[in-house]
């Protein structure tokens, strides 16, 4: 198998304990030839001296403003010299043979843009958070594959996906092609949009069972909050998630399609979630999805 180097891109802020968690788990991984990259967004914590302190090899990138995820990602992928850029945020514990995995089916097909891997719920690890997903381009609904079930086998089939969330493999030449991620999104359908430029380019979004994370996110049947219902459970979040789902289906939908999205299940999905947060009386996402609602047909 190839040992071409990987570069481990780690975008964080404020996240100190949870990124030392995930370097720690990086850190046993079986692949021989990587990098590690953090890219800070000007937290205010110590994360910063706490990796230099435990990790003195790890190159960090300070930022001087919190750019989001998808602007430190793309920091890291400049100052990144590995054929192969490995995508991780810090609410990952990863299996020390994921990136072996990951690679080797790479490695298999030149047409293989992204893989990404199976996912579990740190919390409840024998559920699946995440076996690939998928959008629909009428509905805009994302399909979590395999998500909340527990793991008997019936996802263990390499396949092609949509995308693949929150931790992924990528050739750097197809980022030399399709560009970098697009930070006009800030949060949410980003990593789906970049997945849906290489697919357009040509090349394969591909699900590896074989290889498995551990995602630190609160799994539904084991906690009753919000976060766990829909995933979010801020302004910030709530704005993009609406604004973002408009603008994707603007990007990617055929016009008779995004017409009858935007006349039906757009507002559909607007009645549903404000219908959640009143349940949860939080009246500041209902206002706030209200005006992502507004920004994304404006937009």
């Amino acid at each position: 198998m190839t040992t071409k180097l990987v570069s481990i891109i780690i975008p964080t802020y404020n996240r100190e304990k949870e990124v030392l968690e995930c370097i720690e788990s990086l850190s046993h991984i079986t692949y021989p030839n990587f990098e590690i990259i953090v890219v800070d967004n000007a937290s205010k914590d110590d994360t910063v001296l706490s990796i230099k302190k435990k990790f003195p090899n790890v190159k960090i990138i300070k930022l001087s403003e919190n750019f989001g995820a998808s602007g430190a990602r793309n920091e890291g992928i400049k100052y990144s010299k590995g054929e192969y850029l490995c995508l991780v945020d810090t609410d990952n514990i990863v299996d020390s043979n994921f990136l072996t995995e990951l690679i080797f089916l790479a490695e298999s097909d030149d047409k293989i843009g992204f893989v990404g891997p199976k996912m579990y719920y740190l919390k409840d690890p024998k559920r699946i958070c995440y076996a690939g997903a998928d959008i629909n381009l009428i509905t805009s609904k994302t399909k979590y594959i395999g998500q909340n079930e527990i793991d008997k086998g019936q996802y263990d089939s390499i396949r092609e996906v949509g995308h693949i969330p929150n931790i992924w493999l990528v050739k750097k030449a197809v980022i030399n092609k399709i560009g970098l991620i697009d930070t006009s999104y800030h949060t949410y359908y980003e990593e789906s949009d970049w997945a849906m430029r290489a697919k357009i380019a040509g090349y394969k979004i591909m699900f590896c069972p074989a290889s498995m994370v551990y995602h630190n996110v609160p799994s539904p049947k084991k906690e009753k909050s919000l976060r766990s219902f829909i995933g979010f459970d801020n302004q910030y979040r709530v704005f993009y998630a609406a604004r973002n789902r408009i603008i994707y289906m603007k990007k990617y939908t055929a016009k008779p399609k995004f017409i009858l999205f935007l006349i039906f299940f757009n507002n559909i999905f607007l009645i549903e979630y404000c219908l959640i947060f009143l349940f949860y009386r939080r009246f500041d996402l209902i206002k706030s999805y209200i005006k992502g609602f507004l920004s994304g047909i404006k937009k």
